[in-house]
This record gives C-alpha cells, sequence and structure tokens, in this order.
C-alpha cells in the first residue's frame, strides 16, 4: 500500500470522505482549499525560476497564478461560489503574492532544492509518499520551507506534531544523511515566519501513528467523522446516504 500526504490528511479528517474519493465520488476543492494549491503552485514556479538562476518579477507570477485560477481545464476542479467570490479571492492572492515577491526582491533566498519528492517506508508494504516545497540555506542551516495562506497560525502544539513536517523531515533525512536544521512556516497573509524542528526522537510518534491508521485501513474502518469542517464538505449527501 502506498497513500501520498494528501491523502494521509484526508483519511485524518474524515475516513469516510477518504473512502467516498477512493471510490470515484467527484468532490471539488473548496475556494479556501483551491486557493491554497494555486498559490502554492505560483510559487513553486518562482523558487524554480529562481533555483535556475533567475528571479521572476511580479507581474509574471500574476500571470503564473492567473493561468492556474482561470484554466479552462480546471486543473485543480475548484468549486466557485460566484464570479464575485472568484475574483476577491484573486485579489487576494495578488497581496499574498506581492508581499511574498516583495520579501525576496533584494534578498532572494539561496535554493538548495525545490519541490523535492520523497517515499518513505512506514511498515511491511506501507509507504508514504510527498515532497519538500523548498529547501534553502540560511544563517540555521539548511532549512525547509512550508508556506501557508490561512488566516490563524497553527499553535506550537500542532507546529510540533504536524505530519507533513515531520514526513518531510525523514524525508530530508534520508536524502542528506542528516537532521534538518529548521523548518520555517511562512504566513503569506502576513509575512510572518515560525520555526520549529524536527529531532529523530519525533519520528517515534509518527510511524506509531501511522502503524495504527495503517490497520484501520486495512480493516476497512471508513467512518464519519462530524466536525465544524461538515459545514464546507461537498460530499455531505453521501455521507447523509451511509449507513
Amino acid at each position: 500500500m502506498e497513500i501520498s500526504v494528501d491523502q494521509l490528511y484526508e483519511f485524518k479528517a474524515c475516513p469516510l470522505r477518504y473512502h467516498f474519493i477512493e471510490q470515484g465520488l467527484p468532490i471539488k476543492k473548496t475556494e479556501n482549499d483551491g486557493l491554497r494549491e494555486a498559490v502554492k503552485s505560483t510559487i513553486n514556479y518562482f523558487y524554480f525560476m529562481l533555483h535556475q538562476g533567475k528571479l521572476i518579477g511580479m507581474e509574471e507570477m500574476k500571470q503564473k497564478f492567473t493561468s492556474i485560477w482561470y484554466d479552462q481545464n480546471d486543473i485543480y476542479d475548484i468549486k466557485f461560489d460566484s464570479k464575485a467570490s472568484k475574483r476577491k479571492k484573486e485579489l487576494l492572492a495578488f497581496e499574498m503574492l506581492t508581499l511574498f515577491h516583495r520579501q525576496q526582491k533584494y534578498n532572494p533566498d539561496k535554493t538548495v532544492a525545490v519541490n523535492v519528492e520523497f517515499r518513505i517506508p512506514i511498515a511491511q508494504d506501507f509507504y508514504i509518499r510527498g515532497h519538500i516545497p523548498v529547501i534553502r540555506e540560511t544563517m540555521r542551516g539548511l532549512e525547509i520551507v512550508n508556506f501557508k495562506t490561512s488566516h490563524t497560525k497553527q499553535d506550537e502544539f500542532w507546529n510540533r506534531t504536524d505530519m507533513a513536517l515531520t514526513l518531510q523531515a525523514i524525508g530530508f533525512h534520508s536524502i542528506f544523511k542528516k537532521e534538518v536544521d529548521s523548518i520555517c512556516l511562512q504566513y503569506l497573509r502576513t509575512g510572518t515566519m515560525i520555526y520549529t524542528n524536527r529531532k529523530t526522537k519525533d519520528y517515534q510518534r509518527l510511524y506509531k501513528s501511522l502503524k495504527m491508521m495503517k490497520k484501520t485501513l486495512d480493516e476497512g474502518w471508513y467512518y464519519p467523522r462530524e466536525s465544524y469542517h461538515c459545514d464546507t464538505c461537498p460530499a455531505k449527501q453521501s455521507c447523509m446516504e451511509w449507513r
């Protein structure tokens, strides 16, 4: 069995919704989810070009975002509430990208690697795959960077236990044969940066959790997990019919 980090979070959020998606139920992304993915893709393009030795301008970043946001093939399969709402989110994206570009313009990051893929064995015949958005060289050493589009900052507990960050740290360890020196969470709405780290001892919690999750998957325990997220879940109708 092999699943992605995104699938892992889908399962954690709601095992039944995860099952619906795996069975092929078409589920569109919410506007906020689509905004996050489109902004991250634009920033990934910025770093890809920077790693090639080219610092692109803000206009090129806007064009890149717009090509994703208004893509006729709808690669992110986003459900927009209205045209006005779609435009409002676009302007919000431009604000975040402008602030990001302003921070990079005169002192761009020293990239070591961009969009680094990893595949981690968790248990027998169970693997997690994912990617590290950016690895850069800083005064703190080699640093993994993740970008956040949300209003609120994650609290310290979440920063210390976030599975995606721990998996990235393990992926980094497998490539560079050392612990990552720093992990940065950059909040794009404010430009704020929060720093955390992972040590080998932090890996143990992750492995234990994932092995328990694998047992749930093996047993086919796909149960609904009701929460405030249900308000915007596009699978509500299917969930209501589940028995």
